[in-house]
């Protein structure tokens, strides 16, 4: 084995690549390293072959300032895949340049101590616990003090970790809708494991994807609910590598197969959907048009990356105000931009609250149920964590 343990993943993208440049125009990021993907497999080759040891290969790479740019400014949101005539799969390669980059000590530990989210304490547990956020009443799947583990769910409600976080009432509001309308469910309050993914963690994450499945398994749940488009992404993959035969839909679509009628009206002024990074054939899209009640030309919609994706904030966090300035620019004075997925939501609020303009900012959940985020007292919460009695805990957990 060589220096890189993913020199097999570079050597393919090495030639598959046509070098026809579409990928590099249509991402921002590689416009501006001025690479195309397979120059980055080449690059990534080029850095192992003149290293003589592991020191080497790190000054190699780290000499390199466009392969630094290409690999860490990376969103994952696909803009590059979408334009590729010979359909690489270019997250593939840019999550195993992260590998390397993690085993060569490139991604410094602060860029994601706080989000290992296979281990006991991360950004999101720590939260709920410091401001006694408790869900375990509805992970009936779990033994808890209060009841022992549940084998006869029908449903799994997976709000990913934003919502179950930031927005706990909503968060019990859609559970209990789900459970009305399905039978039986249970609460599965993990994260999908995608910022292991973008720290370089590739294995930890699909090992937390695998426990998971162990759970759905011992559940007895026949069908997922997810509210991300990513987190569905990410489920119906582990479910099916673990043999389950589990069927994994969005909220959208469970909700607007069953009729459900939205507890609100919606917002005056025109709509603007953030469509999701990981909606590439636009499914979710057309679920959440048809669980609004809308038609597809009834919203504007705008494409690519909130600025979240990729923990491109730990390496560049001008540029995630820049891609989410980006983004809301495509709505004009009065929208309200709704999200596909919480952690846009959470982007575009927290952008919103250091550049204000007049837009609303929703999470497609919001514009169904009647709970609602309340991201002034959620960043509130977040800052006083910091300072408060567990301030001195959190910094040790996350050093």
């Amino acid at each position: 084995m060589g220096l890189l343990q993913c020199s097999d993943t570079y050597w393919h993208f090495a030639g598959q690549c046509t070098q026809c440049g579409h990928c590099m125009h249509a991402c921002s990021s590689l416009t501006t390293a001025n690479m195309t993907l397979g120059e980055i497999a080449k690059a990534m080759l080029e850095a192992e072959r003149t290293a003589e040891c592991v020191e080497d290969l790190w000054a190699n790479i780290v000499s390199n300032e466009r392969l630094v740019q290409a690999v860490r400014g990376c969103f994952f949101c696909t803009s590059c895949k979408n334009t590729c005539f010979a359909h690489n799969d270019v997250c593939d390669l840019i999550y195993h340049c992260r590998i390397d980059f993690q085993n060569l000590g490139l991604i410094p530990r602060g860029a994601w101590s706080s989000v290992q989210v296979d281990q006991e304490w991360d950004i999101f547990t720590a939260y709920r616990a410091v401001h006694g956020i408790y869900l375990t009443d509805l992970t009936r799947h779990v033994a808890t003090e209060d009841h022992a583990a549940e084998t006869d769910c029908a449903v799994a409600f997976f709000p990913g970790c934003s919502m179950a976080a930031y927005a706990p009432e909503l968060t019990r509001e859609i559970f209990a809708t789900i459970e009305g309308m399905a039978g039986k469910t249970t609460l599965i309050d993990h994260c999908c494991g995608s910022p292991l993914k973008s720290a370089g963690f590739y294995d930890r994450a699909e090992a937390l994807c695998d426990r998971i499945a162990e759970e759905v398994r011992a559940s007895g749940v026949s069908l997922m609910v997810c509210v991300c488009p990513g987190c569905a992404n990410a489920m119906r993959t582990t479910l099916a590598r673990a043999g389950l035969n589990v069927d994994v839909v969005s909220l959208a679509a469970f909700l607007a197969q069953r009729g459900f009628t939205p507890k609100r009206a919606l917002p005056e002024g025109p709509l603007c959907i953030s469509k999701s990074c990981q909606d590439r054939n636009g499914t979710y899209l057309d679920e959440l048009c048809a669980a609004l009640g809308v038609g597809p030309e009834t919203p504007s919609i705008f494409h690519g990356c909130c600025g979240a994706g990729g923990a491109v904030s730990a390496f560049d966090p001008n540029r995630q105000a820049q891609q989410a300035d980006s983004k809301l620019s495509f709505a004009p004075d009065g929208a309200t931009v709704v999200s596909m997925c919480p952690t846009c939501t959470y982007t575009y609020a927290f952008r919103l609250m250091d550049s204000p303009r007049p837009l609303a900012n929703k999470h497609y959940a919001e514009l169904l149920f009647e709970n609602q985020f309340d991201w002034d007292t959620v960043f509130g919460q977040l800052n006083s964590m910091w300072s408060g009695e567990y301030g001195a805990w959190l910094a040790q957990v996350f050093a």
